[in-house]
């Protein structure tokens, strides 16, 4: 099913949509319909409800903000507790503690990942170039 919508643009923009229709050889409203697709946000209900409120923050941050966060790791010091926890579990029961731990350290690292996965997929569509497995493998 589809949807009417009538929106006021700008000359200029229409004129931008008009032409690239044109070159396209594809109705305006073709054009109109993928160009929004293409700028919307990814829904954060594809993304576990319990993470939701930490990463919806992103949805409002500059550019410089997002490529930030995108560069964003887990310090090497909780990385490797994290680490020796789950060698430890392997070899023996953890104390309840320890499980504790592991357990926020594993939303930790959880959270980290899914804010910078959204950060960098919400940085592509606001245009900006991610760097390339090779360049970040440089920067490493």
């Amino acid at each position: 099913m589809t949807q009417i919508l009538t929106i006021q643009l700008s000359e200029a923009t229409y004129d931008q949509l008009k032409r690239a229709a044109e070159l396209a050889r594809q109705p305006l409203d073709v054009i109109v319909e993928q160009s929004l697709a293409h700028s919307l946000p990814p829904l954060l209900e594809e993304i576990p409800p319990a993470y939701q409120p930490d990463v919806y923050p992103l949805l409002f941050m500059s550019e410089a903000d997002l490529v930030q966060e995108s560069r964003r790791r887990l310090p090497a010091e909780r990385w490797a507790e994290y680490e020796a926890l789950l060698d430890k579990k392997k070899i023996s029961p953890l104390s309840e503690a320890e499980q504790a731990k592991l357990d926020s350290l594993r939303r930790e690292a959880d959270i980290l990942t899914f804010r910078k996965g959204y950060a960098a997929v919400l940085l592509k569509r606001r245009g900006y170039r991610l760097p390339t497995l090779a360049e970040l493998s440089l920067a490493a």
